[in-house]
């Protein structure tokens, strides 16, 4: 099934769309606008460049307002100096991150979870369906410390699918041929990491890894390495690896990139009927 034109898109279609993920996806509330809030963010950029002339996220009055998380309303995004200047100084084996996010729309936990198998370089395209997440499975706890971290923050990350997506299902997403080239170098110079099917875990060849190449890549450490990178280059200014998405969607809408395609791309696509998906 074919997405509808964007023009055509009302705010009941979005008032069914976010009962739908809450009610039939089983979706948390927060979660289901988050997802809203970041195809809101599409639209109005749209609207602010005349792609299109209505902006139907406007006309939805949800509790998006007292469940969405606290961030500032005004993101300047990053111009490509800043993000090539904090590229520069990321060690080398993480330098392709930066590119994952600002040039194919990927969020920090799928970029994370990048693997050789999910690149199709003939079509140009990566698949995206799986992400680095803490919420996996932890060990049978024994202690009351144990018992206290299996929930929240505190429990083990873990590859799994995306959470609002079917088990065989992920995105396809266009990759640019300096993106791929910059893959190929990458497996090139530092290879690979074989990672085996297990618990909390999806078999693949990923492209990241901690830094002694034992286990998959943290968020921890990408934090890390993403602040240390942009005060070696001097950016004084709040630039988050997430707003590396949002340079991703004002790049393609000014080229161009249909709303809907574009929100697709993101894993924010909403479709003519809200009781179904139809895959990338």
């Amino acid at each position: 099934m074919a997405p509808p034109v964007v023009g055509a898109v009302r705010p009941k279609d979005l008032q069914a769309w976010l009962k739908w993920m809450v009610e039939e996806r089983g979706y948390r509330e927060s979660t289901a606008i988050n997802r809203y809030e970041t195809l809101a963010g599409v639209f109005s950029f749209a609207v602010a460049n005349e792609y299109i002339t209505k902006n139907a996220c406007q006309h939805v009055r949800t509790s998006r307002r007292r469940v969405k998380r606290k961030a500032k309303k005004t993101i300047r995004l990053p111009t490509l100096e800043e993000i090539e200047a904090i590229e520069r100084h990321l060690p080398g084996p993480y330098k392709l991150l930066v590119w994952l996010m600002a040039g194919c729309g990927l969020r920090i936990g799928e970029a994370c979870a990048v693997t050789l198998q999910q690149f199709d370089f003939e079509a140009g395209l990566i698949y995206v369906d799986r992400q680095v997440t803490q919420d996996g499975e932890n060990e049978e706890p024994r202690t009351a410390v144990q018992k206290a971290i299996t929930k929240g923050r505190g429990r083990a990350h873990c590859v799994r699918h995306l959470k609002w997506r079917d088990l065989d299902e992920g995105r396809a997403v266009p990759l640019p041929p300096s993106i791929a080239t910059r893959v190929q170098e990458h497996v090139q110079r530092y290879g690979t990491l074989r990672v085996r099917d297990a618990v909390n875990r999806i078999p693949g060849d990923y492209l990241f890894s901690n830094v002694g190449r034992t286990n998959i890549l943290m968020y921890s450490l990408v934090d890390r390495l993403w602040r240390r990178a942009k005060q070696s280059a001097g950016i004084t200014r709040k630039i988050t690896p997430h707003w590396l998405r949002h340079f991703f969607a004002s790049a393609g809408l000014s080229k161009g990139v249909p709303v809907t395609d574009m929100a697709e791309w993101l894993g924010t696509g909403i479709h003519a009927s809200p009781t179904r998906r139809t895959r990338t």
